[in-house]
């Protein structure tokens, strides 16, 4: 259920009262408290609602639909929550209501990602006006490692008898992924945004492959004429743990990144004793690599960077362990590690 926030004017003592206590005690969060709308406006600047638009379901739900982008001028992504005023007509106050997009980190300029809302019109009466605004929009600036080890396939135009769309989505990694979360805008024949979409399917094993289904709204399914910026978003990997690869019966890796890292591809060659990674490194500034090997490597490896050898670091073998660091620059790249013993 989407998050209210209550603005009642019968606490304005208190509300006073709390702000005093607030400029006394913490004048650096006053802004967001007295100037709301400043903030809003002036301070998040780092991302934008695209578009939206609203209609009432069977249930006379008021539906608000729109995507959101990060602006091109922002260095980091954003992590964005997008708000919509409404007055409860059961408290008799003005309540700002808030949702998130389908995807939980905005690394691509102008890319639009889907959001809705779904808002009870008894409640909200005036709801299916509203516009939806950036409530806030953060820099991520905590290390993440998220898998991008999935290929859909599926056709655009819409399969079902209600219009849906059905396709296939593989694990293309030595990895399991799961609490994976696919969405999609969908359009009508004027390529107007008129639903938003999604569907979570719980784990994916190493290059399985499943059915998954988009199912748009009943009150607006024969408008549906196309569907658009199908994607994925997969929940982040522990920080700070390395994720393992079992790269045969007697030899593991692990690794671990210190930055915001998208993983594209991600493989071992038992034949070429290779494994290599395909990575967006998404922070403005170079990021490390952690490299494990168990048991000890006893024959040195090379490492190439966009097929750049670059000198072998140091190793250090520590409780039955080879460690490597590396460094990463921003951007997209490729790095193959060789001579793995198995």
């Amino acid at each position: 259920m989407p998050k209210t926030y209550n603005h009642s004017f019968s606490i304005l003592f208190i509300v006073t009262f709390l702000t005093i206590i607030t400029i006394l005690y913490c004048p650096s969060q006053v802004i967001g408290l007295t100037n709301e709308s400043k903030f809003i406006v002036a301070e998040n600047p780092r991302s934008f609602v695209k578009y939206y638009s609203s209609y009432f379901d069977s249930d006379n739900n008021a539906i608000i639909v729109g995507s959101v982008a990060k602006s091109d001028f922002q260095n980091f992504p954003q992590s964005v929550s997008i708000g919509v005023n409404a007055y409860n007509n059961i408290t008799g106050s003005n309540e700002i209501i808030i949702e998130e997009p389908y995807n939980s980190i905005l690394s691509k300029n102008n890319e639009p990602f889907p959001f809705k809302f779904k808002i009870n019109s008894t409640i909200f009466p005036d709801a299916i006006n509203s516009e939806p605004f950036i409530f806030e929009s953060r820099n991520v600036s905590v290390p993440n490692t998220k898998l991008n080890t999935f290929k859909l396939e599926y056709p655009v135009v819409p399969q079902g008898n209600h219009n849906e769309l059905y396709g296939n989505i593989t694990n293309t990694g030595p990895i399991q992924i799961n609490n994976i979360t696919l969405f999609a805008i969908v359009n009508d024949k004027n390529s107007t945004q008129i639903d938003s979409v999604k569907t979570v399917i719980s784990n994916l094993k190493p290059y399985e492959t499943r059915n998954f289904a988009f199912v748009p709204d009943p009150a607006i399914e024969n408008s549906v004429y196309f569907y658009s910026c199908v994607g994925g978003d997969i929940d982040d990997m522990n920080i700070d743990d390395f994720q393992i690869v079992n790269i045969s019966s007697s030899k593991v890796l692990g690794y671990k990144f210190s930055s915001l890292i998208q993983i594209d591809y991600l493989n071992y060659n038992s034949s070429s004793n290779q494994f290599r990674f395909t990575i967006n490194n998404i922070y403005p500034y170079p990021g490390s690599l952690s490299l494990q090997l168990m048991p000890i490597q006893e024959v040195p490896i090379t490492i190439s960077i966009d097929g750049l050898s670059i000198d072998t670091p140091s190793a250090r073998n520590v409780d039955n362990k080879t460690l490597l660091e590396l460094s990463i620059p921003q951007g997209i790249h490729d790095i193959v590690i060789s001579n793995i013993q198995e």
